[in-house]
């Protein structure tokens, strides 16, 4: 499981830097890209952050309720064997 997860992320990494060769090459950066847009790179950091505000209340959620129930879940299971 961890070896497909390292997979994705080294193919990942490895599609990312080559979309980012390509933009180069054709002569494309961030801020012409925003600028067609209309958008500057506070608006997008304030995007993020105004998504991390609504996400936090979720992942509490998660943290505090579905996680402690799935583990007493999961030590309620029979063993396999």
């Amino acid at each position: 499981m961890l070896f497909d997860l390292v997979s994705v992320l080294w193919r990942l990494a490895a599609v990312s830097a080559a979309i980012a060769v390509v933009l180069h090459l054709l002569g494309t950066d961030a801020t012409s890209v925003l600028a067609q847009i209309g958008a500057t790179p506070a608006d997008i950091g304030n995007l993020i952050a105004r998504g991390w505000n609504l996400a936090l209340p979720n992942l509490m959620l998660g943290i505090v309720v579905i996680i402690p129930l799935w583990l007493i879940v999961f030590m309620m299971r029979p063993p396999r064997n």
